[in-house]
């Protein structure tokens, strides 16, 4: 028999090779199906709730139109977004030194550190907004603590700042994995090629790991952002009626005013916001991916 004549196990491996490979889009099936009933029809439905559950006589943008016009609408919008950029600036100053604490840690203390990060992830949603409403009210722990001291009372619970803790606390994991990432992915060589060139340990810290680990700042920056403009229960329980959010004013919408119409255009106004944020952000991580030199 000659020697280029396929063995039979070989030619039914081939097969079945062949077989899966004009198969293998039919896998996808499954979850194709499973996005377009929970996730594209959902969507799609609130954006033509937006357009067509309107007042009798106005126009297909009149929810949007009174969304955009009315100014504590406006107010609570902007509301959401700079309390967005409190929370993330709050979790990525907080993020950075645990996240080369984690880096430099080694054996037991590493899993210690990453198990403090992680505990958030452990404990329910609102069991943690209940234990802050404990700690931050006028006679909690906080002021309790105050008083030892000597110290003036303060009030935080009801304000922006007791949101701004909650959410950030909630958040932090989402902004120190992606910076820890990004820090073991850097060679601790170039480091030492700093120190011996004659450099100062802060100034290879600033000059050459900073730079390095700013993808990992970008990425858990963009991910706190966006979460926390869907947030609904920490501002409701921490904050009050001055400091609502747009997930709260929705909610109203919906359930108390049965405004579906309204409801539906602001939900979509924080969609394309959110839909935004995230391209500027991946925008912005892959240009300096490329301009470090960066590779994936």
């Amino acid at each position: 028999m000659s020697d280029t004549l396929p063995l039979p196990a070989t030619t039914a491996a081939a097969s079945t090779m062949k077989w899966f490979r004009a198969r293998r889009p039919m896998l996808a099936l499954p979850l194709i199906a499973f996005l377009a009933v929970f996730f594209l029809y959902p969507i799609g439905s609130m954006i033509a709730k937006s357009f067509t559950d309107t007042p009798a006589g106005d126009g297909i943008w009149s929810n949007y139109v009174w969304f955009v016009t009315d100014e504590t609408n406006m107010r609570i919008y902007w509301s959401t977004l700079t309390t967005a950029c409190r929370v993330t600036a709050f979790c990525i100053l907080v993020a950075y030194p645990m996240a080369y604490a984690i880096v430099l840690a080694r054996g037991p203390w590493k899993l210690a550190v990453l198990g403090v990060v992680l505990i958030p992830f452990w404990t329910s949603a609102v069991v943690r907004n209940f234990a802050w409403v404990v700690i931050l009210q006028d006679r909690g722990v906080l002021n309790y603590l105050l008083a030892l001291i000597g110290l003036q009372p303060v009030s935080i619970l009801g304000t922006s700042t007791a949101v701004t803790i909650g959410m950030a606390q909630v958040l932090l994991p989402f902004a120190v994995l992606p910076i820890y990432t990004a820090m073991q992915k850097i060679d601790q060589n170039l480091m030492r090629a700093a120190l011996m060139l004659g450099a100062r340990p802060v100034t290879a810290f600033f000059t050459v790991f900073l730079p390095l680990s700013l993808t990992g700042v970008f990425a858990g920056a963009v991910l706190v952002f966006v979460l926390t403009l869907g947030f609904y229960i920490t501002p409701a329980i921490l904050g009050s009626v001055r400091e609502a959010m747009l997930p709260q004013i929705i909610f109203t919408q919906v359930t108390e005013l049965l405004a579906w119409g309204r409801a539906s255009a602001m939900a979509v106004v924080l969609l394309i916001t959110t839909v935004a944020i995230l391209a500027v952000g991946l925008g912005l991580t892959k240009a300096l991916r490329e301009r470090i030199g960066m590779k994936d």
